[in-house]
């Protein structure tokens, strides 16, 4: 058997000659891309072989598609580089149109290489076919993806992953893109001459006139009560956007995908809006704002919820790349479709130079803070037995230190991370809710650890979700992740159970059989102990059990009938008019 060393030496065949699927490598390597995702399978070998053998890539080997995407998309987040996930044909391009449609949602750069088998050329029926006649992968593919490609010719291999990239990252328009390389045309010998090289992007972003944005500017130091709403896609603009709301003047919450966008101790900060609002955010709208600033956010459901961000005849000025979203959620008095970090940075500086500024923004913020932004405003000294979630959350999060990274998962425990986390930083908190999959949080959170191992993630997750994938621990204990993986163990599908109670007026279990995590974890070698009670979580005992590097996992046997007033998916599919308030 060939070293690995030996491997990677033998990347090139030749000078003059190379296999497709090298070639698919190299120009990924050449665009950026040097970390791939993936599950192995026999018709995408080729693509698994040449990343091995590439002398400057890495493979992380991923238990299932779907979190494979998810890992991506943390990596993403962390590193803001391109990642590449690797699936083969059959149920690898299927599982991964999950994460796919999460990328989408959240408009994050993924190339997913699918292999497919060779029935085009040999014309037999095969297992796993991914083209017309099979599974047809582009299709099932196509709604939520910027491009879906297919190798025609072993010779345009370079040129077609080139194009990938591009199509991944063209500008105001980023997200998923599928690549099928059929396993035959993967493993051909090209000529490095015919090497066809794709041009990449060179769209440029709108702007906005100048006098446009003065006019905003005048709006919102006229309002009498003001609001900036800071949306997840302002994370590459967040020193903008803070210039922008410091010399305006003006009160902001972030959306729960934008939470950490801005430090949630900001002497404007209203903390989260949407789901889960803090009870900063809650008073501030009650009274009515009559201007709202509306940057970089869908303002759906979630974004929404408790908090409506403008009262009825009142302005809403929203600023984004994708005119779509204009009117969904809220109505939109001002569309602009602009480049965020460009619009705000604008804004910030017109207002500066002009002397535009809201006179009442900073009182109407003091006012509104002066009682607990908490749902339990004493839950960091809460001494109930079971330890309730917002005592967990205190307790873990000062065990941690400031320099951890959080990654919340989907079910309620994510409402409790919404709400009692303070993320002073833009990669202090995530959370993929574009989708809202279940499982996306333990994926992301190998994804950031890959991208980033000097500090530590803490992955707040349910029983459920570990259920789902759970087995994506075993790539942190692989590479010693520092990844602490924090769950919330009620035996039940907990948001179910309480959404289904409130919204039927009846219940049903929703549970499923008690599971030792600790024990899971500690029969695959990870270091765990169960926290049933408040104040076990301390930095001593965080510190014991990373005390090789990573992973650790703490299994929490948390009261699970404690809730958050108002906070839950029924409460905002009411607001929404999805649901009948009545039920």
């Amino acid at each position: 058997m060939r070293k690995a060393s030996d491997m990677r030496a033998g990347f090139e065949p030749s000078e003059s000659s190379t296999i497709a699927a090298d070639a698919v490598i190299s120009a990924l390597f050449e665009a950026g891309v040097d970390t791939f995702f993936g599950v192995p399978g026999g018709p995408v070998m080729p693509l698994f072989d040449a990343v091995l053998r590439h002398p400057h890539t890495r493979l992380i080997e991923s238990r299932h598609e779907t979190t494979a995407v998810f890992s991506a998309m943390g990596y993403w987040v962390q590193s803001g580089r391109v990642p590449v996930v690797l699936v083969t044909a059959g149920p690898g391009g299927t599982n991964a149109v999950t994460g796919m449609a999460a990328a989408f949602c959240e408009g994050v750069p993924v190339v997913v290489l699918c292999g497919d088998v060779a029935w085009e050329s040999t014309g037999n029926i095969c297992l796993q076919n991914m083209g017309p006649e099979g599974v047809d992968i582009e299709n099932v593919a196509r709604s939520v993806s910027r491009a879906t490609l297919r190798l025609p010719e072993a010779s345009t291999a370079y040129g077609y992953a080139r194009y990938a990239v591009a199509a991944a990252t063209a500008p105001g328009a980023n997200g998923p893109v599928l690549l099928v390389l059929p396993l035959d045309r993967a493993a051909t010998t090209i000529s490095k001459s015919n090497a066809i090289v794709a041009p990449d992007s060179q769209g440029t972003l709108p702007v906005a006139d100048a006098d446009t944005v003065k006019k905003v500017a005048h709006c919102l130091a006229g309002a009498e009560r003001p609001l900036v709403v800071v949306g997840a896609a302002c994370r590459n603009a967040t020193s903008e956007v803070k210039a922008s709301v410091e010399t305006l003047g003006l009160p902001f919450v972030t959306t729960p995908r934008g939470k950490g966008v801005l430090d949630e101790d900001h002497p404007l900060s209203l903390r989260s809006g949407g789901m889960a609002a803090s009870w900063w955010a809650r008073r501030y709208v009650s009274e009515g704002v009559d201007v709202a600033l509306v940057l970089g956010t869908d303002l759906d459901d979630v974004s929404i919820g408790p908090t409506q961000y403008v009262r009825p005849g009142g302005e809403l000025i929203h600023i984004d790349l994708d005119a779509r979203v204009f009117g969904r959620g809220l109505p939109t008095t001002q569309g602009i479709v602009a480049d965020l970090r460009a619009f705000t940075a604008d804004l910030a500086a017109i207002s500066r130079n002009f002397q535009i500024r809201n006179p009442y923004g900073a009182d109407l913020r003091s006012r509104a803070v002066q009682e607990s932004p908490f749902d339990c405003p004493d839950f960091a000294i809460d001494a109930a037995s079971p330890v309730a979630p917002h005592r967990v959350l205190h307790d873990l999060e000062h065990a941690v230190g400031p320099s951890a990274r959080f990654v919340s998962d989907i079910g309620e425990h994510m409402l409790f991370a919404l709400h009692y986390l303070t993320a002073r930083t833009v990669n202090s908190f995530g959370i993929h809710l574009g989708l809202g999959s279940m499982a996306s949080g333990i994926g992301s959170a190998v994804g950031r650890a890959i991208a980033d191992p000097t500090s530590l993630v803490v992955c707040i997750c349910g029983d459920g979700c570990m259920q789902m994938a759970g087995s994506e621990l075993l790539v942190a204990r692989k590479h010693n992740l520092p990844v602490l993986t924090a769950v919330f163990n009620d035996s039940r599908y907990n948001m179910v159970y309480h959404g289904y109670r409130q919204q039927y007026g009846r219940t049903a279990a929703w549970s499923s059989p008690d599971i030792d995590f600790s024990l899971w974890a500690r029969s695959h070698g990870i270091p765990a102990t169960v926290i049933d009670r408040p104040g076990q979580i301390t930095s001593e005992l965080v510190e014991g059990l990373m005390a090789y590097g990573g992973p650790a996992l703490l299994d929490i046997r948390h009261d699970a009938d404690v809730r958050i007033q108002g906070a839950g998916r029924v409460e905002t599919l009411q607001q929404m008019s999805l649901a009948h308030s009545d039920t």
